[in-house]
């Protein structure tokens, strides 16, 4: 329901709220395509953070299936003592980016490593595919990273972006257009009276003429 809010009944006071009103409106319709723009973001990077899970999870299991495959095949101790010739250095370099007004992360996992490790009569496939598999992952889980936060930081702007939206729907526009209803009848009440009286007078002058 809307509140009147407590102005005194003046044509400036009219004119203020009519003003304010238009930009409370012009406002909303920002706002709500605001809402609109960061709701159709953050459904689209839902499917793409669906998407990199199953790929992480896919990653995962492929570089253990792999890790078993070359201790059944190579033996335990062979695989340990390979795996310690492993040289493989990764870094994350984090940069953002903004989204109507979002600041969300953008994460490049970088792997450098000095394969070949050992030399070719001792290679294994199963060995090999563990560790490219494994390479996998980490891309795999900054890339899921990466989603998770701006999921998260979009959430939380689109819910900002709603409760202004409804404060402005549901509140604001309906205040305003209450007391303009308000003071608009109240100003013609009053010129209504106005001209009353100034009919009274004038017929009272013109008798008093007349006489």
């Amino acid at each position: 329901m809307a509140n009147r809010i407590k102005l005194v009944p003046t044509k400036s006071n009219l004119l203020k709220l009519k003003r304010d009103l238009s930009f409370a409106q012009e406002g909303y319709e920002l706002l709500e395509q605001k809402r609109q723009v960061l709701v159709s973001q953050l459904m689209a990077m839902v499917n793409e953070a669906i998407v990199a899970h199953e790929k992480m999870d896919a990653a995962l299991r492929e570089a253990y299936s792999a890790l078993q495959n070359a201790i059944i095949s190579d033996g335990k101790s062979t695989v340990k003592s390979m795996a310690r010739a492993v040289r493989i250095e990764s870094s994350i370099q984090i940069y953002t980016i903004r989204v109507m007004g979002v600041t969300i992360p953008k994460i490049e996992v970088e792997i450098e490593d000095d394969a070949p490790y050992y030399s070719a009569g001792n290679s294994s496939f199963w060995v090999d595919e563990s560790i490219f598999r494994f390479k996998q992952i980490l891309e795999a889980m900054g890339r899921f990273a990466e989603l998770r936060v701006s999921l998260l930081r979009l959430a939380q702007e689109v819910r900002k972006t709603q409760r202004r939206v409804n404060a402005l729907e549901k509140i604001a526009i309906p205040d305003y257009q209450e007391t303009i209803k308000f003071i608009s009848d109240s100003l013609e009440e009053s010129e209504r009276g106005t001209l009353t009286s100034m009919k009274y007078i004038k017929e009272h002058l013109e008798k008093r003429k007349d006489a």
